[in-house]
């Protein structure tokens, strides 16, 4: 597929080349779907946005699912009564489309429980530094207070270390995150292109961090196609095959193929 430097509502079926029916759709949701906000719990669903997955959900049969950092639990209060697929914190969670029974919690190892306590005290020492417990996973933002990323690093390390091999840093736009170390956004599409509505379909994939490279990867190599939501001078390191300037952008792409 040639590359394609930006994209525009009006050649949006130009560019998928084919029926939507072909495809199934992988879309990140901060900085992708959602505008970025300076607080982790201030983000908001744009008006319409919701209708707009309704109905690519509906042109897919259900190829859609939103891959996402976030909890699934998060994704779900802001697309309440939707039936999308789900996957968080970067595929160590998953809640399938049809699925909507509740996912059961595991309590955490000690050493990670000992991690985030750790974090999270160490955060209130840091004004500006948001602490975000996601559950199976926690982050530091930092923000509002970018004069932290020092410190929210070396405290993010601490917590590595103290948390063992089985879970890893994550660092993303002014954030670190710790999280399982088997989960990773390539891994859930793949996983997530083995099984109906998914299988068999051309991938495409959006995203606007560093954790959403996996993501493009995995699409690239199966003659996808992979969108960066971001600068062009970010565009340049991605992996990313196209490139739109923001989320308002993005939406406004997606709306497109489905007006």
């Amino acid at each position: 597929m040639q590359k394609i430097i930006s994209a525009t509502t009006a050649d949006a079926n130009a560019i998928l080349d084919g029926s939507l029916s072909d495809w199934a759709f992988f879309l990140d949701l901060d900085g992708t779907l959602l505008d970025l906000a300076h607080t982790p719990e201030a983000v908001v669903v744009a008006p319409g946005l919701r209708q707009t997955l309704a109905r690519l959900d509906a042109a897919t049969g259900g190829a859609l699912a939103i891959v996402t950092g976030r909890s699934v639990g998060f994704a779900e209060s802001l697309f309440p009564g939707q039936p999308l697929t789900l996957a968080g914190l970067h595929g160590a969670e998953m809640r399938l489309r049809q699925d909507h029974s509740a996912l059961p919690e595991q309590p955490p190892p000690p050493s990670y429980a000992k991690a985030r306590e750790m974090a999270q005290r160490a955060a209130q020492f840091l004004a500006g530094v948001l602490f975000e417990d996601k559950g199976a996973g926690f982050a530091l933002h930092y923000r509002l207070a970018p004069d932290h990323a020092q410190a929210v690093a070396g405290i993010m390390a601490q917590a590595a270390g103290l948390a063992g091999p089985a879970y890893a840093l994550r660092p993303g736009k002014a954030v670190v995150e710790l999280g399982p170390a088997d989960a990773d956004k390539g891994r859930a599409v793949k996983a997530l292109m083995a099984m109906p509505p998914f299988l068999g379909r051309r991938p495409f994939a959006a995203g606007d961090d560093v954790t959403d490279e996996d993501m493009f990867r995995a699409v690239n190599g199966r003659d996808g196609l992979s969108m960066l939501v971001g600068s062009q001078a970010q565009f340049s390191r991605s992996a990313a095959l196209s490139r739109l300037e923001g989320p308002a952008d993005f939406r406004r792409w997606l709306g497109g193929l489905v007006p």
